[in-house]
């Protein structure tokens, strides 16, 4: 599967879930054609790419939505935000195909390499923790706005509030390196094996 940027140009490969969303960019409630098409223009115009989609032989298999926090007002008023002013903000993702764990995995890879390559300090993402009885498939199938803590918490990621049963998770970019899914796969494997590593504890 090939990982493919996010903006104005790939935008309209997207599934219709995706591009008729406005959850994240508007507290209104309701889509908006014009709100997402400001909020793109905007979004690129200062950050560049915001997010990434997974293409599988011309298919899209997965997508995942990202930027600084500042840039989603819904996420300032969500149960354990708001997120850090210094972060950037996994929102959201939607996979489908046999691998959807996988996929969702690989798309929030691609995200903290891409990040780092930015020169952001920290990545950030609402989640919650599953009942163990849920299937790993199902905690990542489809669009969803809650990750799966249990997959975050993997990657290195930390609870910094939570609230109910949604928790704001945060990963320390220190110790990935910049450079795609595999890059920073490595690099979270190997922050990990270091005692005392502080930003990537075990």
């Amino acid at each position: 599967m090939r990982p493919v940027p996010l903006t104005r140009t790939t935008v309209g490969d997207l599934p219709a879930c995706c591009t008729d969303c406005v959850f994240w960019q508007t507290l209104r409630g309701h889509s908006s054609e014009s709100i997402r098409d400001r909020w793109i223009h905007r979004t690129e115009r200062s950050f560049g790419p915001w997010g990434r989609m997974l293409s599988d032989d011309g298919t899209v298999v997965g997508v995942m939505q990202y930027g600084p926090a500042s840039a989603f007002p819904r996420a300032q008023v969500l149960p354990a935000g708001p997120p850090g002013r210094d972060a950037a903000l996994i929102t959201c993702a939607y996979v489908d195909g046999g691998d959807t764990a996988g996929s969702v995995e690989r798309l929030v890879l691609e995200a903290l390499a891409d990040i780092k390559g930015r020169g952001m300090q920290a990545i950030e993402a609402f989640a919650m923790r599953y009942p163990e009885e849920v299937p790993t498939a199902e905690r990542a199938g489809l669009n969803h706005t809650l990750f799966d803590l249990h997959m975050l918490e993997r990657l290195g990621f930390r609870a910094v509030r939570s609230r109910g049963q949604v928790s704001l998770m945060r990963l320390e970019l220190g110790g990935v390196i910049a450079g795609g899914a595999e890059s920073a796969r490595v690099a979270i494997a190997d922050a990990r094996s270091v005692p005392g590593e502080a930003a990537l504890p075990a």
